[in-house]
Parts: C-alpha cells; structure tokens; sequence
C-alpha cells in the first residue's frame, strides 16, 4: 500500500532534508513509491536520540576517523550506520567498527541507480518492497541463476549488493535490526557459479560493509547442491552459518511472514509480483531520491 499523502517520504540518511508524498507521487506515480520509507528520523534526530553510551561511540569513531586524512569522508550518517552495525555480539562496539571503516572501500559510496541501472536492469539482484522474514526484518532477493560469470564481472555482482544493502539500511529499523536474503536458486547451474565470486559475496554478507545480515534463504537448490555447499561452508563464520537455510520453496511459510507470496517475485513459482514491475519501481525510486539529494 502506497502512504498516505500526509506522511513524509525521507530522502537518502545523509540528507537532512525531506520530501512530501504528493510531490513524488505526481513525479513517480504509486509503484516506486512503495520502496519509501516513511516517517523516518533525520540523521541529526537518530543522533540525539542515542544513550551516552552509543553517543561516546559515535563520538570516538568520527574523531578517530577524521583527525587524520584517510581520502575520503564519512557522513554523520555512515558514521552511525558503522556504529550500529559493529560486527559481532555488540552493537556501537568502537574497536569492531571502526575496522570495519579502514577496511570499506570508498568506491561503494559513489554508487547510485543511474551507475547501476543497466545491471539492476538484469533483474539478477533487488530489494523486495513490503516481504518481511518471520522476525521482522525486510528482504532482499537474488535469481542466481540470472548471474554468468563469465559474463558479468564478479565486481558488478558486488556493487549490485553493497549498493542493494546499503539502500535498505538507509532505513532506520533494517539498520538497528538486521535485513535478511532469499536466493532463488530456480534454473541455476554449474555455470552461475566461480569460487573467487561465491567468496567475495559470502566476506561482502558478513561484514566487509555495515550492515546486519540476520537470515539467509538458498531457495530450491538441486539435488547435488551440496557439492557446491561444501566449498561454501568453509566460507562462512560458525554465526553466520546458523542464519543459512536450505530449503524448497514449500517450506517458505516457516521463514516469511503474513500473506508473503503476493510479495514475492514471480520467478518463484508461489511469487504472486510481477518481477520487472519490481525492479522498474525500484530504479525509479532510487533514481529520483538521489537526484534530489544532489539538488536536481
């Protein structure tokens, strides 16, 4: 369901500005508008919000960051996002945070839609608007089988999913609480897969960038999926390993909530959403949103 016109569509979390509903509804129509967060704290409210104890994190790391030249700078906004989603048990853990600030790569902060347009286009990987895993969190969708290494680079696919996770958690809930991934492995071969990309997808879930992967779905694998599991295993942290499900599609209601297949795509065969109306609307979305942060 579309919000209403008196709710406030936030712009991207480090803009502190706001967009009014009909303003994007007359510009975008209902579709993309159902990938808006609404009524979302601006960064600075996220901020005064904090306790003195995420506060003195959020402090410490942005004075360590910004007391030497490091090339580039972090958003009061991605400074927060680093805090919350501090690798391991804790959250605003400094030490676990800030590595994870050394260690991200600049370049992820230069994607937007219009760079990615042609390989969103691909429909390979995107964010599902309204599913809900069982817990809460908001999902995002990949047909593995729409990815040819030898086709599209193993950086492509990567920029498609920092620049997919990170969109989600520009939203303050998916931020403080996780997002979760279902992979649809409908059609998908021996020729959709190479160890180097299934290793740099698997370190890009657990860490590489802020955010929270709570839950993973491996959706209708073949019969000798677990050749492929083998060298995926060794991959993933022991944590991370119990937030893997394999399952057939039949199992789904045990992982999504509410009434979850008319929000599914259509490449599954319960999927009641029309996969390319998804991924247009998503396009259009981000593309007008980051056109408006940038004052166009």
């Amino acid at each position: 369901m579309p919000a209403n016109e008196s709710e406030i569509i936030s712009g991207l979390d480090n803009v502190d500005h706001k967009l009014i509903y009909k303003d994007a509804l007359k510009a975008l129509g209902e579709g993309p508008l159902r990938f808006a967060p609404t009524d979302e704290l601006t960064t600075a409210e996220q901020i005064a919000a904090l306790s003195e104890e995420e506060k003195a994190c959020f402090d410490e790391l942005k004075e360590r960051w910004n007391k030497k030249d490091r090339g580039h700078k972090y958003s009061d906004a991605m400074i927060l996002r680093f805090a919350r989603c501090s690798p391991g048990p804790k959250k605003f853990a400094v030490e676990p945070a800030f590595k994870v600030m050394k260690n991200f790569n600049p370049r992820y902060l230069e994607l937007d839609a219009e760079k990615l347009e042609a390989q969103l286009m691909t429909k390979t990987l995107f964010v599902l608007p309204h599913l809900k895993s069982s817990e809460g969190h908001d999902v995002f969708y990949m047909k593995c089988s729409r990815y040819w290494p030898k086709v599209t680079s193993t950086e492509q696919i990567i920029d498609n999913l920092v620049y997919c996770m990170e969109s989600m958690v520009e939203k303050q809930k998916s931020c403080e609480e996780g997002i979760a991934f279902l992979a649809n492995m409908n059609d998908w071969g021996f020729s959709n897969f190479s160890v180097s990309y299934c290793h740099q997808f698997m370190m890009t879930l657990q860490g590489r960038v802020p955010v929270r992967v709570r839950m993973f779905l491996i959706v209708n694998p073949p019969s000798w999926f677990g050749q492929i599991w083998r060298i995926m295993k060794p991959m993933l942290c022991y944590d991370f390993r119990k937030k893997v499900h394999i399952i057939p599609e039949t199992e789904l209601h045990n992982f999504l909530a509410g009434d979850f297949k008319k929000d599914l795509p259509d490449d599954l065969e319960c999927g009641g959403a029309d996969t390319e109306g998804l991924v247009k609307d998503y396009v259009a979305y981000r593309k007008f949103i980051e056109a408006k942060s940038n004052g166009d």
